[in-house]
């Protein structure tokens, strides 16, 4: 089954359902494909998603905002229409304005 998805609609959702969070954010599954998990990612301005493992592998593609990735001794600035491997094995994620992006992940 083909699934298309309009990005800035699920975003603008997902950012809803963070500011109707106490604490901030909210993410989702968009798609599966064995192995591989995108899920859309909102997080509001100045909230930290706290420091966690990394999967396998991982990237972040930011749709709205910036997100600030810090693992070991990296940092990235991260703002709309930029794409990047996650630092690891570990990382916190903080946004710098209503942030929006979708998060990449090989599971297992």
């Amino acid at each position: 089954m083909d699934e298309t998805i309009d990005l800035g609609r699920a975003a603008a959702d997902e950012l809803e359902k963070a500011r109707q969070s106490p604490h901030g954010r909210s993410a989702r599954a968009l798609l599966h494909d064995g192995h591989l998990r995108h899920t859309l990612l909102a997080i509001l301005d100045g909230q930290v998603l706290g420091d966690h493992a990394k999967p396998v592998a991982a990237t972040l593609q930011v749709l709205s905002g910036t997100f600030v990735v810090r693992g070991g001794d990296a940092e990235l600035r991260l703002s709309a229409g930029q794409l990047a491997v996650l630092p690891g094995p570990r990382h916190d994620v903080t946004a710098e304005g209503d942030s929006a992006g979708i998060l990449t992940t090989l599971a297992g």
